[in-house]
């Protein structure tokens, strides 16, 4: 199990009861993680310069739809995927009516995020693009104006997103970072 790490000030988290890995999962939803992880292991390590990894999809959407029922999001809140990948969180948000984005240093993955969205339907966006301001060259989105930020860190990188977004979210936002199955921590921004 990942160690707690200190949480920044600004910053608190909150428990997520065990009934938000109950909600339920449309069929459809379940079909499109399938055929979206099929299309992963067809790209295989060429994805992500090989440094791909799959998240818990299923927990993920149903943590995104406890924010909605339980009202601490609304319908069309603004959501940010830090290094989306192909795109799978922003695309399943987009699913549940959030103004979803994502942002892939790679810019295959946004390619494939962008197809993948085009192929459901949905209203997605992907940018190329980085969540660090130490990355030169490329356009930075931060948490600044987002209801909820979703990243899964590679271990130890916990603590740079809680600061990265202590430093730009706004009071009242959520950061959902997945540190494994069924293992989403929720923080929010205090204020408001």
């Amino acid at each position: 199990m990942p160690r707690e790490h200190a949480i920044p000030p600004g910053l608190e988290r909150l428990t997520v009861p065990p009934e938000a890995g109950d909600l339920p999962v449309p069929r459809f939803v379940d079909a499109f993680i399938r055929d979206a992880e099929d299309r992963a292991e067809e790209y295989g390590g060429r994805a992500g310069k090989g440094l791909f990894v799959p998240g818990d999809y299923r927990y993920a959407f149903q943590i995104l739809q406890w924010l909605l029922h339980t009202k601490r999001a609304g319908k069309g809140a603004a959501l940010l995927e830090w290094g989306s990948g192909q795109g799978m969180v922003a695309i399943l948000a987009a699913l549940l009516g959030y103004d979803s984005v994502g942002v892939e240093i790679d810019e295959a993955l946004v390619r494939e995020s962008r197809e993948l969205a085009a192929r459901y339907d949905t209203k997605a966006r992907f940018e190329h693009g980085s969540y660090d301001p130490a990355t030169p060259g490329l356009k930075v989105v931060t948490a600044k104006k987002r209801a909820v930020v979703y990243v899964y860190p590679w271990p130890g990188e916990e603590p740079f997103f809680l600061r990265l977004f202590d430093e730009t979210a706004e009071a009242g936002a959520f950061l959902l970072m997945c540190l494994g199955p069924e293992d989403i921590r929720v923080y929010r921004k205090k204020g408001e």
